[in-house]
């Protein structure tokens, strides 16, 4: 074989074989790129999934502890209770006949009787059907107090007119024994007073009847007045006050003027005095 023809299939050979290789090349490029592109979106999907284990977890970390939480503020509050109901019964009881004793003479203390023979009370005020007015209070001895009640009813007369009928009563009392009648919040601060409280009608009879059954409770006198609707009309009595031991004369006056109201309410403006004839021996 002549050495030319021997160079030129050389040449034909390298020629194949390197057109072969360039061939082979973009391919394993893009082969190399795709394995590429999947091994980043595996790290970027387990990065996910961890992140969103990671999240869960968390969830349910935060909801068990504010489960113990809750449980933790529960018991909290059970054993402050328990401890307070031990606090309780480990407490002495309260003598209640010392708690009135002193209560009385807190009161004696606080309250000095003022010596005085004349006492008012003045109020304008609107008193439902049934309702029964109370104003006085006054501290007419040491340690007694008189009260002035009035009940208005409206009734109209054979003419057409309409008048008002009002039955009283005063009553002296133990300052000790008002608690009992519910009167304690009813006592006046001087000889003069504008004190006006009520009761229902059902909580006024229990009241005469209790007055009727404390020992030392005295009802001085029971006036009934009549007074035409918008007019006034004036009742005095005699009366004897305990005051001592001993008793003490004297005269309660109480003048009114009654207004019937559209609602059936009566509007009652009213003024009440006592006096009395103070012994000499005081």
């Amino acid at each position: 074989m002549k050495p030319v023809f021997v160079i030129l299939i050389l040449i034909v050979g390298i020629i194949s074989f390197m057109g072969g290789r360039m061939l082979i090349a973009p391919k394993l490029k893009i082969a190399q790129k795709m394995v590429t592109q999947l091994e980043a979106e595996k790290r970027q999907m387990v990065e996910e999934l961890e992140t969103l284990r990671t999240k869960q977890l968390s969830d349910s970390e935060r909801k068990r502890i504010e489960r113990e939480r809750m449980e933790l503020a529960s018991l909290r509050g059970e054993v402050s209770k328990l401890r307070t109901k031990i606090e309780d019964l480990q407490r002495p009881k309260p003598d209640f006949e010392e708690q009135k004793r002193a209560a009385i003479e807190e009161g004696k203390e606080e309250e000095q009787f003022e010596k005085a023979d004349y006492y008012a009370a003045a109020v304008n005020v609107e008193v439902e059907k049934g309702m029964t007015l109370i104003t006085g209070g006054w501290l007419t001895a040491p340690g007694r107090r008189t009260f002035v009640f009035m009940t208005p009813t409206s009734n109209t007369a054979p003419d057409g007119e309409v008048y008002i009928q009002i039955n009283s009563k005063v009553a002296d009392l133990a300052d000790e024994s008002l608690s009992q009648l519910q009167l304690q919040n009813m006592r006046a601060s001087s000889n003069e007073t504008d004190n006006a409280g009520g009761f229902e009608a059902e909580e006024a009879r229990m009241l005469f009847k209790n007055i009727q059954k404390i020992e030392g409770a005295v009802m001085l006198a029971s006036p009934s007045i009549v007074a035409m609707d918008g007019r006034e009309a004036v009742v005095r009595t005699s009366v004897t006050f305990p005051r001592n031991g001993a008793a003490a004369p004297g005269q309660f006056e109480i003048g009114v003027i009654p207004v019937l109201t559209e609602n059936g309410a009566i509007q009652m403006t009213v003024a009440s005095t006592i006096t009395i004839d103070i012994p000499e021996e005081e």
